[in-house]
């Protein structure tokens, strides 16, 4: 075998022995599965070195062939055509000489001539057993088969556990809850809305993106999380009164109530527009109703110190904070909580009154 061949049969071997014992090193900050266990346990010193020096003798059997110089038979024919004389003469000289003294007799022959030295060459040079190479390359692969063997085995029992485990999950989340009361740790209790259909996993996503992240003193004060299908909410905040027009400036999201101290959303997993916004958003409404003089009263909103902030800087919450003081309130507050640089950047004095309230920075 040649060099590079040589090398190339080396670099397998590196290749295939790099990839197994370093493959817990490898996955780096992945997650390691059950299947990716099951592999780790199999990969030790001995396995890895035994799979790499096999397929470092497949490719060697593989890329072997008998090499001889190509001039050599062809040399021998030129050979067989010249005259004791010519034959004296092309002895005496160099290497080189010799070759150019063959090369010239070559250029010399007819055409039979030609077709007889080809068929020579190919008759003289020595040929690769294809039958003793196969027969290696079975008893290679067999052996590779019979150790890897366990190490398949077990992996695909660890690939049907997992998609069994996936299975599970998918059912447990695709669960139908209607009309339900709903308690998760952190959170206020949950109420399925008559009338509506969700996923107990989709309910579950939403709170941990939208709800759980909020502060825990604005979530202190929520008795209730409403929530329903967004299909059915605007009949359901307009029954209850809601303004849903969002006072002119779209359509609402959410709403709070201060009969019961309650939040009602729309669940909505696949897009992003804003829920937490709208979650931080209600919950003020619930922070300012809790600091209210009595039922159904406003009382941070109603100050007179976020009254003068209204009057002064009435636009700098966006047009629907500009509707009133709860929604001016509101929006701050959900500023405050989800991007507070902007808040201060809007409006210095009114960052300054949240942060004394919400003291989250």
């Amino acid at each position: 075998m040649n060099r590079s061949k040589v090398m190339f049969s080396g670099l397998v071997f590196s290749v295939v022995f790099g990839l197994m014992y370093w493959y817990r090193d490898l996955l780096g900050n992945k997650e390691i599965t059950i299947m990716d266990q099951s592999l780790i346990n199999h990969f030790d010193l001995k396995l890895c070195l035994t799979v790499a020096v096999l397929s470092m003798l497949l490719i060697v059997v593989l890329l072997y062939s008998k090499e001889v110089d190509p001039d050599q038979y062809r040399f021998e024919y030129i050979r067989s055509t010249l005259s004791e004389d010519e034959l004296k003469r092309i002895d005496g000289l160099d290497k080189e000489g010799r070759r150019i003294a063959y090369e010239k007799r070559s250029n010399e022959f007819s055409y039979k001539q030609i077709l007889e030295c080809r068929n020579y060459v190919n008759e003289n040079k020595p040929k690769t057993s294809w039958l003793l190479k196969v027969g290696l390359l079975s008893l290679i692969s067999a052996a590779l088969v019979m150790v890897l063997s366990p190490v398949y085995k077990d992996y695909k029992t660890a690939q049907n556990e997992y998609n069994e485990m996936l299975r599970l999950q998918e059912e447990a989340y695709n669960q139908i809850i209607e009309d339900e009361y709903i308690t998760l740790d952190g959170l206020p209790t949950i109420h399925v809305i008559p009338g509506n259909s969700l996923k107990i996993g989709d309910v579950q996503k939403y709170m941990d993106l939208f709800v759980k992240s909020q502060p825990n003193f604005l979530l202190s004060n929520c008795r209730m999380i409403h929530i329903c299908e967004p299909k059915n909410f605007i009949d359901i905040a307009t029954a209850d009164g809601v303004d849903v027009t969002a006072g002119g400036q779209g359509t609402a999201y959410a709403y709070a109530s201060s009969d019961d101290f309650s939040i009602t959303l729309q669940i909505d997993v696949d897009e992003d527009y804003g829920q937490k916004d709208a979650v931080s958003h209600e919950l003020s409404h619930i922070f300012d109703f809790a600091c209210g003089s009595g039922y159904g009263d406003y009382g941070i909103s109603d100050g007179a110190q976020l009254q003068s902030l209204y009057q002064n800087y009435p636009d700098c919450v966006g047009a629907y904070g500009a509707t009133d003081s709860a929604e001016y309130f509101a929006q701050a507050g959900a500023m405050y909580v989800n991007d507070p640089e902007n808040l201060k950047s809007v409006c210095m004095d009114l960052y300054n009154f949240v942060d004394s309230l919400y003291h989250m920075y």
